[in-house]
């Protein structure tokens, strides 16, 4: 699985709705040049698309959250679209038609189907009336969960950042963290830059630690900005970043 974080791909800084074309082309090639023939579940970040839309609507009336969720399936189809004119097989999936209590097996058969699954940051309906940002991570660790339940194996999570990794309080970046280390270098971490919904790094460490206490997968946490990074992790050589669980 891998993530491409919003605040890289589309970020939060620049103007609403504006994606980094360079960027996103550049990754999805890299994707489709390391992973051989391996399934890929490709993980969108909203960035400047739903985190921007969620501040100007709400997601408290329903037009709020039919705004929202137009914004953020945007950049998904975005990421789609540079994906499939890499040369990916791409499905795009539209996270709240199958979430958090639709057809989940989507995933799965789609995978086996030979495709790479697009999902995206998304608004979920919890209750008559009420809903809910899901972040990409949030999305990571509810197929994690629907793929542990299916019998298919998820080798690796990659979370794809505009940061080199995980920073400790001496700008250094934190080669690894576990659940031994956490407790005592989590005030050391930050939280969301900018017009951010879901918590930004400190959410990542922590539901990356919840992934791997449940299900013993591993999370990398690796610059996006480096050409040629993700190509390489992909490849199975070792890399710059920082390793969670």
């Amino acid at each position: 699985m891998i993530k491409l974080g919003g605040g890289l791909i589309a970020p939060k800084e620049w103007a609403w709705e504006t994606p980094d074309g360079g960027v996103i082309g550049r990754l999805v090639k890299e994707i489709k040049s390391g992973s051989g023939d391996r399934g890929i579940v490709l993980v969108s970040g909203s960035g400047n698309f739903g985190h921007q839309a969620v501040k100007k609507y709400g997601i408290d009336t329903e037009d709020g959250v039919e705004k929202v969720r137009k914004s953020a399936g945007k950049i998904g189809a975005i990421v789609a679209g540079d994906a499939a004119a890499a040369g990916l097989k791409i499905e795009l999936i539209v996270p709240h038609e199958i979430w958090p209590n639709g057809r989940t097996e989507s995933v799965s058969e789609s995978l086996k189907a030979g495709n790479t699954v697009v999902l995206y940051g998304d608004v979920m309906g919890i209750g008559r009336g009420e809903w809910k940002v899901w972040s990409g991570e949030k999305l990571i660790s509810e197929t994690v969960k629907h793929m542990n339940e299916s019998g298919r194996e998820i080798g690796m999570i990659i979370q794809v950042s505009r940061e080199e990794g995980v920073w400790d309080k001496n700008g250094k970046i934190i080669p690894e963290i576990n659940q031994n280390n956490w407790r005592k270098i989590r005030s050391e971490v930050g939280g969301a830059t900018g017009t951010d919904v879901t918590g930004g790094m400190l959410h990542k460490v922590e539901e990356s630690l919840e992934i791997t206490r449940k299900f013993g997968i591993k999370t990398w946490i690796i610059s996006g900005r480096v050409k040629g990074r993700l190509e390489k992790l992909l490849a199975g050589e070792k890399v710059f970043g920082t390793v969670v669980g």
